[in-house]
């Protein structure tokens, strides 16, 4: 399977931290949330990569010109952002649009249990697979509900959307290329249609998209004893 990682951000929901680096590259006990993501990425076996960025994007280039492990694409969004979907529909090569995609959120950590491997194929039918997780209190995210087979409905249920999923990129071919669209609103589309299903994701997970949620959790020991596994991937693929 290929992944897509969505890295292009405006840097600016983090303030200070961000002045001069782009928020995938701020570290968390020595380790960049891109550094995390791509560490998943391998563990689940993924093939090649490809990252859009915008907010000073030639750092994240730089920073990844050495990795070794599995290809990885970059896509700088130079001149305006494409938002999640426009990203996607715009970097994604043709030949790559009939092979089902993983998409991942860097802004969020996320610690499968062991026995966790993202589907590697859809539903006959389907076009978007979400992982999702039972809504915490007291946050503004959009409510889903997981009805028969995984289906799903929006704007109300217990669960809401951890920022990983898998998508067949031919639902984003009707978009044209290089302007702004968001997934969010191909989500609701394609449950209108029937063409999404989601489960409840084996694990746990981490937000740090917010300045708040980073100050709060950066002096905790957050990877506990799988840090070493991770230094160790990050080291041996040589990068910046």
């Amino acid at each position: 399977m290929n992944a897509f990682v969505l890295a292009a951000g405006f840097g600016k929901r983090m303030g200070s931290l961000t002045e001069n680096c782009p928020k995938p590259l701020l570290k968390i006990q020595g380790i960049t949330l891109l550094d995390y993501s791509l560490y998943l990425l391998n563990e689940w076996k993924i093939s090649n990569v490809w990252i859009n960025t915008h907010y000073l994007g030639e750092k994240i280039k730089s920073h990844l010109q050495n990795f070794t492990k599995f290809p990885i694409h970059v896509i700088e969004e130079k001149t305006e952002i494409l938002g999640t979907a426009g990203g996607i529909r715009t970097g994604l090569p043709k030949d790559s649009l009939n092979e089902s995609i993983l998409l991942i959120n860097p802004d969020t950590l996320f610690f499968p249990n062991p026995d966790f491997s993202p589907n590697d194929s859809l539903s006959d039918g389907i076009k978007i697979h979400l992982y999702l997780l039972p809504s915490p209190p007291n946050q503004n995210y959009t409510q889903i509900n997981i009805g028969e087979n995984g289906s799903l409905e929006f704007g109300k249920g217990a669960y809401y959307y951890i920022g990983l999923a898998i998508l067949n990129p031919n639902c984003l071919i009707h978009l044209e290329k290089n302007k702004y669209y968001d997934l969010s609103d191909i989500f609701k589309e394609c449950a209108a249609r029937g063409e999404i299903t989601g489960e409840v994701f084996s694990g746990t997970v981490l937000d740090l998209g917010t300045k708040e949620l980073w100050d709060s959790y950066i002096q905790k020991d957050i990877f506990g004893k799988e840090i070493t596994k991770i230094l160790s991937f990050v080291n041996s693929s040589k990068m910046t």
